[in-house]
């Protein structure tokens, strides 16, 4: 009887962490998209953009942030790979191939970043395109900031 009654307990428990999970997953993907919406706004309003400018900005961006989202989601499955193949002490053949993916993985993902400021020439003058370059190095900056102070008062006794 006490051991049905624990595995019922376990399972109850189990069943709490996957929903927890779940929750935590939805938070952060809120998160990141709150994200995304506000880099865009920012975006429009540093280049100060008109509306069908902004539209067809907005329409690239998305493009580019979904290439860029699948280069990550590849290199992080490939970094995983590469974390099993050192556990199973995989022949440094195995490993080269494996960092070789990684490092043509990277590689997109510079190749896309010049793609879309290419792109993004095609819709934005030169001046606006300068604009997007420095502007995407300070807001990145700005939320790591952000971020990192977070980090700290949630680190500090209260």
């Amino acid at each position: 009887m006490i051991y049905k009654t624990l595995a019922i307990v376990f399972l109850l428990l189990a069943m709490q962490c996957d929903a927890l999970t779940q929750q935590r997953h939805q938070r952060m993907q809120r998160g990141a998209d709150r994200l995304e919406t506000l880099r865009q706004v920012r975006m429009i309003d540093a280049l100060d953009l008109d509306a069908e400018t902004a539209a067809r900005l907005s329409v690239l961006f998305s493009e580019h942030q979904e290439k860029i989202r699948e280069l990550h989601r590849e290199i992080d499955q490939l970094t995983d790979e590469l974390e099993l193949a050192i556990e199973q002490e995989a022949s440094d053949e195995g490993l080269l191939m494996l960092q070789s993916q990684i490092d043509e993985n990277r590689n997109s993902l510079h190749s896309s970043r010049m793609e879309f400021y290419r792109d993004a020439g095609s819709v934005l003058t030169t001046r606006q395109v300068a604009k997007l370059i420095v502007f995407e190095r300070n807001f990145q900056r700005d939320i790591r900031e952000i971020m990192q102070d977070v980090q700290q008062r949630r680190g500090r006794p209260r």
